[in-house]
C-alpha cells in the first residue's frame, strides 16, 4: 500500500521503500518527501538535503564573573 499525500508527500511502509528506494531517491530529487511507516506508524522521513548555515557563535563571550559563583555550595538553609 502506498499513500500519496499533498505536496508532494508520499508514506509506504519500510519493506516497500526498501525495494523501491532507487524510485523513491529520484522522487525526493525532484521535490517530494517520503515517509516511511512500520504497521503503520511512522518512523522515517527522507526528504532532499539542504546544507546547513554557519552556526551562530558571539562575538566576544561572556565573562565568568557575570553569573556569579557557581561552584560553591549555597550555605543558607532552605525556607
Amino acid at each position: 500500500m502506498c499513500i500519496i499525500m499533498s505536496m508532494n508527500t508520499i508514506t509506504m511502509p519500510i519493506g516497500k521503500g526498501r525495494a523501491q528506494l532507487c524510485d523513491l531517491i529520484e522522487k525526493v530529487k525532484a521535490g517530494a518527501q517520503v515517509i516511511l511507516t512500520n504497521h503503520g506508524n511512522p518512523e522515517v522521513i527522507i526528504s532532499r538535503y539542504r546544507p546547513q548555515g554557519k552556526r551562530n557563535r558571539v562575538a566576544v563571550p561572556t565573562p565568568a564573573h557575570h553569573f556569579g559563583d557557581i561552584q560553591s555550595p549555597v550555605m543558607e538553609d532552605w525556607k
